[in-house]
């Protein structure tokens, strides 16, 4: 059994990348597709492909780099993440995959994408806050959130855990979680949010109602603390189960192979 590392020895951007990775066990010999700036996906695609799912395949989104081996750059737009592609997809391509289930039956599509907002079914926000007419924030648009209805698979990640970002309706539906309208429009095999990663654990939806709920909680977090930072109620299993922190292995592999330079250590995660 492999030692696993104490608190202090990791970052939590360290234990989200790792606890991604974990999850791509599952889609080995699946297409996974990351956003622009996504260096905890990103990082986790690397570490995933190295130790769990040597046969993922993994789209930068945002410049098409497919199973980019260069080290852990800022985003990956970044020309540098093109040196240890595979292959570079054009535009008309990354369309053609994002939209595989519609076309092929042999194969998961699966995101990891984030939110400036994102309710308890799982509905995502990329586009403002407040009115659409008068918006209090704006965001970069919907992008590729609009393929929210045609992966088979999507989780969320995001940076901070908020009452502003975990919010109980999104005021724009860039992706539809587990709604009526989903179920109504939505093909059958695009299953749509399955877990959201955040600096305060790990959530899932409860097959019955479709609503958010605690699947394990990172180290030193309490239901009161992550409950109070969540603008829904969270449903919460009998016994809490904690999330796994990084082993020995993992963060060298994330340290000297991955993330060289540190850049997951330095992210600006709030909690």
């Amino acid at each position: 059994m492999q030692s696993t590392m104490s608190k202090s020895s990791y970052s939590t951007g360290e234990l989200m990348a790792v606890a991604i990775a974990r999850q791509m066990k599952h889609h080995d010999g699946d297409w996974a597709a990351v956003g622009a700036y996504s260096q905890l996906p990103a990082a986790a695609m690397k570490l995933a492909r190295i130790l769990y799912a040597p046969n993922l395949w993994w789209l930068a989104g945002g410049g098409g780099a497919i199973n980019s081996s260069s080290k852990l750059v800022t985003s990956t737009s970044d020309h540098r993440v093109l040196r240890g592609a595979e292959y570079v997809m054009n535009m008309e391509d990354i369309v053609d995959i994002e939209m595989w289930r519609y076309s092929r039956d042999n194969g998961k599509i699966v995101a990891v994408v984030g939110g400036i907002q994102i309710d308890q079914y799982g509905s995502s926000n990329m586009v403002c806050v407040g009115d659409y007419a008068a918006p209090k924030v704006r965001g970069v648009g919907t992008v590729g959130l609009c393929f929210g209805v045609s992966f088979g698979i999507v989780y969320f990640f995001t940076m901070h855990h908020t009452p502003r970002i975990f919010v109980e309706q999104v005021d724009f539906v860039s992706s539809p979680g587990h709604t009526p309208e989903r179920k109504k429009y939505v093909p059958p095999l695009c299953q749509g949010p399955q877990l959201v990663f955040s600096p305060l654990g790990i959530f899932d939806f409860a097959p019955a109602t479709g609503t958010m709920r605690i699947k394990s909680l990172h180290p030193g977090v309490s239901v009161d603390e992550v409950q109070s930072k969540t603008g829904f109620p969270l449903g919460v299993p009998e016994q809490v189960l904690e999330t796994e922190p990084p082993t020995a292995q993992e963060l060298a592999v994330l340290r000297t192979q991955v993330d060289p330079d540190g850049l997951l250590r330095e992210l600006r995660i709030t909690r």
